[in-house]
């Protein structure tokens, strides 16, 4: 009688247990770390690491002809893997270095040119088996506004390639929170047949104001929330990645040339230097502060802090999406990994 009870004892802890782990694996949110395999993201990836499930490496591009360009950065990749990062992804974009943007033509030709779209697809598989990515992160920008169903093609059949082989597929998209076909940088991405065909779908919910525009918030509370409830009426919830910026932005008011991106640590390093006094935004959830430069021109820096980033993050749970992604590790802090891992939680 002792022997069956200590044996049902013991099968309720296992089960228990068992339960538990299962548990603790689906409550697990992606964190994801955008590197651009140079020193500054290998040591943030070597100080941060611990905060981190997944990378992805945005070392990649292609030509014309579909051939990929670019090197995986190994010296990340094997710290990450000694250090139980598996779920490594190669970021393959349209970036075009002749032209210092994203390409649309580029993009084009992949997506029309049966020799170049196959090619393109046969890379992307051998690619992920030599370095044992878990995933592709198609990064396609400045897609133009007609090739809208092509791309969405071009996704399905990437999808089904990677899938063969047991890879993982991921589409970045621009944040939106309504299909616009106005709306040129947008409109072509339709995230129901991407969210349909990709294992994910990271949502690039920065950017919405930058030095190419009018001074705002980097990713005001508002736009964010607007963009993730647009994505998750058209996209399975545990599908959807949400981007979250390591960056601010810097405006010269006097000459508007002049602005700049602030990475993290150079918004802090500013801030301590003018003595400045930060102000929140009570209608962005963002921070922001004015200066007056050596040659006498007006700033206004618009960034994110702690508090503000753990607020965001917590948008995760709200929408009970996959997890986040932060562009780009290089120079963030202790404090901000542990602001994102307080939201997420």
């Amino acid at each position: 009688m002792k022997k069956t009870f200590l044996a049902f004892i013991s099968l309720a802890i296992a089960l228990a247990l068992f339960t538990y782990s299962n548990t603790e694996a689906k409550a697990a949110k992606m964190t994801l770390g955008y590197t651009t395999g140079d020193t500054a993201s290998y040591n943030s990836l070597t100080k941060f690491h611990k905060y981190l499930n997944s990378i992805a490496t945005d070392t990649f591009a292609f030509d014309k002809s579909g051939n990929l360009i670019g090197e995986a950065p190994n010296k990340q990749l094997t710290f990450a893997k000694k250090n139980k990062i598996n779920k490594t992804w190669a970021v393959i974009s349209n970036y075009n270095d002749a032209i210092s943007d994203f390409d649309g033509d580029l993009a084009n030709r992949v997506m029309t040119i049966k020799t170049s779209r196959k090619h393109f697809i046969d890379q992307l598989v051998k690619l992920a088996k030599k370095h044992s990515f878990y995933g592709v992160n198609i990064d396609f920008e400045a897609v133009n506004p007609k090739d809208r169903s092509k791309y969405s093609s071009l996704i399905q059949d990437v999808s089904a390639a990677l899938k063969k082989k047991k890879i993982k597929t991921m589409v970045s998209v621009p944040a939106k929170s309504a299909d616009d076909k106005g709306d040129d940088w947008s409109w072509p991405y339709d995230y129901a047949k991407i969210g349909k065909y990709a294992d994910y779908v990271q949502v690039m919910t920065y950017d919405e104001h930058g030095i190419w525009g009018e001074p705002g918030s980097v990713a005001s509370t508002k736009w964010i929330k607007s963009s993730l409830q647009f994505a998750v009426k058209k996209i399975k919830p545990n599908k959807v990645v949400m981007g979250i910026p390591s960056y601010g932005n810097d405006w010269d008011l006097t000459d508007q040339t002049n602005g700049t991106v602030k990475q993290w640590s150079e918004i802090n390093t500013l801030q301590k230097k003018l003595k400045a006094k930060p102000a929140y935004d009570k209608k962005t959830g963002s921070m922001t502060f004015s200066y007056v430069d050596k040659n006498k021109h007006k700033h206004v820096v618009w960034y994110e802090n702690e508090k503000t980033i753990q607020t965001k993050s917590h948008l995760v749970k709200q929408y009970k999406i996959a997890g986040v992604s932060v562009y780009a590790l290089g120079h963030e802090s202790a404090s901000f990994w542990k602001a994102i891992q307080a939201g997420i939680k």
